[in-house]
């Protein structure tokens, strides 16, 4: 998926300098920081391939709590892969609550409060896992968001919002009818659209209704890039929300769930 490029780009060039000390990226401009930076994205796949290839059907597979394997890839963020059921927002709308979210930064040691966001998420279970060929696996930064430095979930009736490179059909919101499975369809969103980061945040999940998908409905930063820092104005957003609307750039006024794409890239 596109956007979970863009995440890795991201978080790798927009956080250089703070993860220079964990990580040992260099900080300067002779190209050493590009291979530093392939380096670690190709760690990352190796990790995320090897996670994958594990046996997903142990019996915490469906209780979202943390694989006892599951390793921190990048320093203070606790980028890591947590096993059981999340809410995936990547192809969401949301809408503004009115309210102030606090958001966790430089691996919760500090925090910033953000304009929030009310955004309605499919839970991926492991049906829908198996069904696109994958553990029931998600990618998280358990130190940001305002995750509390593990993947135990949240509380009673609450489960948190990760990443999932290789859910690439899942309910859709922008489908007829909504929440309709459905292969996710990228688009970006012109630079000056206003997005929502639903990575790494706690989601209420909603009363079952008859027939519909199970969803979760997840409270949000908007306009904040990834561990907590704020979106430029310049950016593009990428997002899957807006897939199946009869105009798909509908979902750029819609404070979609997106990946800002850093104007000097």
């Amino acid at each position: 998926m596109h956007l979970i490029k863009t995440l890795f780009c991201a978080v790798l060039l927009i956080s250089a300098n703070t993860f220079a000390a964990d990580i040992n990226i260099p900080s300067s401009k002779d190209g050493s920081f590009l291979v530093a930076q392939n380096t670690i994205r190709d760690d990352i796949r190796a990790r995320e391939s090897s996670a994958r290839s594990g046996d997903a059907r142990n019996k915490n597979a469906n209780e979202g709590s943390a694989d006892p394997k599951s390793k921190t890839l990048l320093g203070k963020t606790g980028l890591t892969q947590c096993q059981g059921e999340f809410a995936l927002c990547a192809a969401s709308t949301c809408t503004p609550t009115g309210k102030k979210i606090k958001v966790n930064e430089d691996g919760g040691k500090t925090s910033r409060l953000y304009e929030e966001a009310s955004c309605t998420c499919p839970i991926i279970d492991k049906k829908i896992a198996e069904a696109n060929g994958v553990d029931l696996v998600g990618l998280a930064a358990v130190n940001e968001g305002n995750m509390k430095g593990s993947c135990d979930r949240p509380g009673p009736g609450k489960i948190w919002s990760y990443f999932a490179s290789g859910i690439t059909v899942y309910p859709q919101e922008s489908a007829t009818p909504p929440f309709a499975p459905r292969t996710a369809v990228p688009q970006t969103c012109a630079a000056g659209s206003v997005g929502t980061n639903c990575w790494n945040f706690e989601c209420t999940v909603d009363k079952p209704q008859p027939g519909s998908p199970r969803t979760a409905t997840c409270f949000c930063p908007i306009g904040e890039s990834y561990i907590g820092h704020k979106a430029s104005p310049k950016d593009a957003l990428e997002t899957m929300a807006g897939g199946y609307y009869p105009s798909p750039t509908q979902a750029c006024s819609q404070l979609p769930v997106s990946g800002p794409i850093p104007a000097n890239l």
